[in-house]
C-alpha cells in the first residue's frame, strides 16, 4: 500500500540570471543533469509519459531511478514522478515553474510524498546543492 504525504513536502525559490527557454532545457539536457544530480548516466525522453532513467551510485549504495514526465509545458513547467529502484512501492512528485522576473527567471521547484521530514530535508539539502551547481551551468554568455 502507498500511502500519499502531500503534507510532508518542501519548495524551494531561486532565481537565475537565465532566461526561462535556458533554465527549462537545463532541467532536459543530459550532460546538465548528469554534472547538477551527480548521475553517471542518464537517458531523457522529455515528453508527457515520457521517462527518464539515471544511474546513481551514493556511498557505494545503488540509487538508480527512474523519472515519468507528467506535464511538459515548455518554457513554463515540468513535472514527474520519481521511483528509486531500490524502493519500488516509493515515489515522489516534483514540480517546476518557470517565472519570468526582471532579473532572469525564478525557479519554483516542489517536491512532495515523502515518508517523513529527515527524507524530507535529506532530498531538499541535495535538491539545493545541485541548484547551485546549476547556477554556475546556466545563463553563461
Amino acid at each position: 500500500m502507498n500511502t500519499l504525504h502531500k503534507d510532508i513536502a518542501y519548495e524551494i525559490s531561486k532565481v537565475f540570471l537565465a532566461t526561462k527557454e535556458e533554465l527549462f532545457n537545463a532541467f532536459i539536457s543530459e550532460p546538465i543533469l548528469k554534472k547538477i544530480w551527480g548521475v553517471t548516466s542518464i537517458t531523457i525522453d522529455a515528453r508527457p509519459n515520457g521517462q527518464a532513467r539515471a544511474k546513481l551510485a551514493f556511498a557505494n549504495e545503488n540509487w538508480d531511478f527512474a523519472i515519468i514526465y507528467k506535464e511538459v509545458v515548455p518554457n513554463e513547467k515540468l513535472s514527474w514522478i520519481v521511483h528509486f529502484d531500490r524502493f519500488p512501492s516509493k515515489a515522489t512528485w516534483v514540480t517546476l515553474l518557470f517565472k519570468k522576473t526582471t532579473n532572469g527567471t525564478e525557479l519554483i521547484f516542489r517536491q512532495e510524498n515523502f515518508e517523513n521530514s529527515q527524507e524530507r530535508d535529506d532530498n531538499r539539502q541535495a535538491n539545493e546543492m545541485a541548484l547551485e551547481t546549476l547556477e554556475g551551468l546556466v545563463g553563461k554568455q
